[in-house]
């Protein structure tokens, strides 16, 4: 009797440590996840997704696949998400006004209530360029180019965060600037350097090899601080308007219903990826600015931003 008790515990005991193997594996283990990035390869929200799901792949035992789909200002993209089985093995990078496709776009029929909001990772600032041939060297020339209305001011997207900051920085200078909206911030970078758009508010890594190599004119960076991969340009707040600041915040979120546990598990993934010293070097050599904010904190932010977007959005819409 005594052996078969020993004999008892000791399958037990394998049978917890089996258990706890599997339990450790999560649900993401041995997966594909897609990763649907709603902008094209080599912009801002391409470089940023891809650097962090390199991280979040090695936390979950998965494999991250990004499936770049452009077009309507990121709501092709969005909606494929969307499409997509309510499973957690379809996630979307999003950012600050993707949950207002359904005021800001037409036939866009997606809102808050579609998404299921998992983790930010990065809130990035802009850097306002010029083309050379504009003539613009700093923003002295860049706000007496604001006066005509006639001047271009090139975007990443209707409807997207770059639209606002344009009308956030009109509004602080007295200025007004010609919209030109692009699908990606990397392809208003090749007309700013081709002399065809005068001025745009590019991601630091959308135009960092641009400015390093003199094929654009770094005006001014959007955060309350300089950045660290473009030291020497300074912030729109240093330049006279005090408390100026406009930043992207960069996130996922997946098809309302996924399982809950899931994007928990996803979520804790990203932000151990975020406390990786050599994440953190890379994403800043990359121009991206890590900011976490873990699931819970998420779910009231993302109601919030939605809502103060709505609200901006309202109050410019006839622009």
């Amino acid at each position: 009797m005594k052996k078969f008790r020993i004999a008892f515990a000791l399958v037990m005991a394998l049978a917890l440590v089996l258990a706890g193997a599997v339990s450790a594996e999560g649900f993401y283990a041995g997966k594909t996840v897609e990763i649907v990035v709603p902008w094209g390869a080599g912009g801002g929200a391409d470089t940023a997704c891809r650097l962090v799901c390199q991280y979040v792949e090695k936390e979950l035992g998965c494999t991250c696949v990004i499936n770049n789909i452009t077009g309507g200002g990121g709501s092709i993209g969005l909606n494929q998400m969307l499409s997509a089985e309510a499973d957690g093995m379809t996630i979307a990078y999003v950012a600050n006004t993707d949950t207002n496709g359904n005021i800001m776009l037409d036939g866009v029929t997606y809102g808050l209530e579609d998404f299921a909001p998992i983790a930010r990772f990065a809130a990035d600032p802009h850097v306002i360029v010029a083309s050379n041939a504009s003539g613009i060297t700093d923003l002295e020339g860049l706000i007496a180019a604001g006066q005509s209305g006639n001047t271009l001011w090139g975007i990443g997207g209707a409807w997207t965060h770059w639209d606002f900051l344009k009308i956030e920085f009109e509004q602080a200078t007295g200025t007004s600037y010609r919209r030109l909206v692009y699908d990606g911030g990397a392809t208003a970078m090749t007309d700013i350097m081709n002399g065809d758009c005068t001025v745009a508010t590019p991601f630091v890594s959308e135009a960092l090899a641009a400015i390093d190599a003199g094929e654009a004119v770094g005006i001014a960076i959007t955060s309350a601080e300089r950045n660290s991969q473009l030291p020497d340009i300074p912030t729109v707040t240093e330049l006279g308007y005090e408390g100026f600041e406009s930043t992207m915040w960069r996130g996922f979120a997946a098809k309302a219903g996924a399982p809950e546990d899931a994007l928990r598990e996803f979520a804790d993934a990203v932000g151990r990826a975020c406390e990786n010293p050599e994440f953190i070097e890379a994403a800043t050599k990359a121009g991206v600015t890590v900011d976490y904010m873990g699931f819970d904190d998420f779910q009231t932010f993302f109601a919030e931003n939605h809502e103060a977007v709505k609200a901006a959005y309202e109050g410019n819409k006839d622009m």
